[in-house]
């Protein structure tokens, strides 16, 4: 299994409608990408920073995952709304 987690601090006042964008995204990876296993959002306590956490069955599956027609979208709304954005990806390890 491939993970991917990515953190986003909205721009100020932006919060709630990048929240709406990945909470949408999120769904729509799930339902439309057979090999999307997992794609949860947090919002963490300080209310403005959001972290996803994604699992897909490869990396080739997240590649592939970045040329879906609701990825790109995704990508292009919420450009605007974010001012900082972390990508950390590996391979899941479990005990």
């Amino acid at each position: 299994m491939h993970a991917v987690i990515v953190s986003f601090t909205p721009q100020q006042g932006c919060a709630d409608h990048l929240e709406a964008l990945l909470l949408h995204q999120a769904s729509d990876s799930l339902a439309k990408e057979r090999h999307c296993q997992r794609f949860d959002v947090v919002r963490l306590e300080d209310q403005t920073t959001f972290v996803l956490y994604e699992l897909y069955r490869d990396e080739d599956a997240f590649r592939s995952h970045l040329k879906t027609d609701h990825f790109l979208t995704f990508d292009q709304k919420s450009a605007a709304l974010v001012a900082e954005k972390k990508v950390l990806q590996g391979d899941l390890r479990q005990a």
